[in-house]
């Protein structure tokens, strides 16, 4: 295992920074995930770790030692890519031991690591087969037995399920975390989608156009998000983010939301300029939860247990499709109008550059 620092490193291609300058720590027998939407630098900075890049500036440290000049064989890391990159015609024990026969292990060493690898992925009987012959899953899990027999410092995953059908990608998520527990090998794993970053990572750096928004456990970056970027990303349906509009009227103060008035129980902090609020923190009205505001469908999806309503909020800067995650199923018409209430206490505040209040 290894911890891994990255100092004031830098990444730029034909004179644009990708990467204009980031510093991160990944602590030994961590399991951090990088997260961010495509094109914000999350595999190029996985891949100068791996030395498939070279930094432009700055420096890369695994266990207090800098490493930028070693060659990616020298760096002891173990990826593993979104497409498998297994050798068709191999079998899949000589696809494990391919790695080690390159290293030149002895066979005795070889054939201990390969046993031990697929009883560890449960591969014991799949180990006379080719790629051709697997499932998706399958061919997964030896892409991952490859790195395992290397027992590296450092394990690199670059969106290794974005080849997989939804069921699957919750059974190897499932895996992998397992996996590294047991494990224990440092681990950073590049993913555009944040149930995978939420479920797997024991910390979350997010990232945006090169630049990391915030570094925290999920639960935090979901309750306390640091600016609109981070509040945005997080969630599906994602927060519901509009231009704050308020006024007292008959001693309350009220936000302006679809429309209409909603009391608050004090003001917008100083310096807000948008408010935020999470779908869930929407409720059918009821005799314990009194409505707060009448929302016009726009549209629904009922997902059996709850119901995503959809509506708009119209304003100066625009109108926003908004979303309300409801309880149980409901029975609503598109134009037809919907009684909920509303958790005040729940709102996020954001000033004009988008940072969290």
């Amino acid at each position: 295992m290894s911890s891994v620092e990255f100092r004031g490193v830098r990444k730029a291609f034909d004179g644009n920074a990708v990467i204009p300058g980031l510093d991160l720590s990944i602590r030994d027998g961590e399991f951090l995930v990088l997260l961010g939407p495509s094109g914000c630098g999350k595999s190029t900075l996985m891949r100068m770790l791996a030395g498939l890049e070279e930094a432009s500036a700055g420096e890369i440290l695994m266990d207090g030692r800098v490493v930028n000049a070693l060659s990616p064989q020298a760096r002891n890391v173990a990826m593993v890519f979104q497409n498998y990159a297994l050798y068709p015609h191999m079998r899949v024990r000589d696809n494990l031991a391919f790695p080690l026969r390159m290293r030149g292990l002895k066979r005795a060493e070889i054939d201990r690591r390969v046993r031990e690898a697929a009883a560890t992925l449960g591969l014991g009987d799949l180990l006379e087969r080719r790629p051709g012959e697997l499932s998706g899953g399958q061919r997964q899990r030896v892409a991952m037995g490859r790195a395992i027999v290397r027992e590296p410092a450092v394990f690199l995953m670059d969106e290794p399920l974005s080849n997989l059908d939804a069921r699957l990608r919750v059974q190897v998520r499932t895996e992998i975390a397992a996996l590294q527990q047991r494990l224990g090998t440092t681990t950073l794993y590049v993913t555009h989608d944040q149930v995978e970053a939420m479920t797997l990572g024991q910390r979350v750096a997010v990232m945006d156009a090169g630049r990391l928004q915030q570094v925290a456990e999920p639960l935090t970056l979901y309750r306390r998000p640091a600016n609109r970027f981070v509040a945005g990303f997080l969630g599906n349906p994602s927060m519901n983010i509009f231009p704050l509009r308020m006024q007292t009227a008959g001693g309350r103060v009220q936000m302006q939301l679809a429309g209409q008035w909603l009391d608050l129980p004090a003001g917008a902090p100083a310096g807000a300029s948008h408010a935020g609020l999470r779908p869930e923190h929407f409720a059918l009205a009821s005799a314990e939860r009194s409505a707060a505001l009448k929302l016009r469908v726009e549209a629904l999806e009922s997902l059996g247990h709850e119901t995503l309503v959809y509506f708009l909020d119209a304003g100066a800067a625009g109108t926003v499709l908004c979303a309300a995650r409801v309880a149980g199923q409901v029975r609503c018409q598109r134009g037809e109008n919907l009684d909920v209430s509303v958790d005040v206490q729940a709102i996020h505040w954001f000033d004009a550059a988008g940072v969290s209040l």
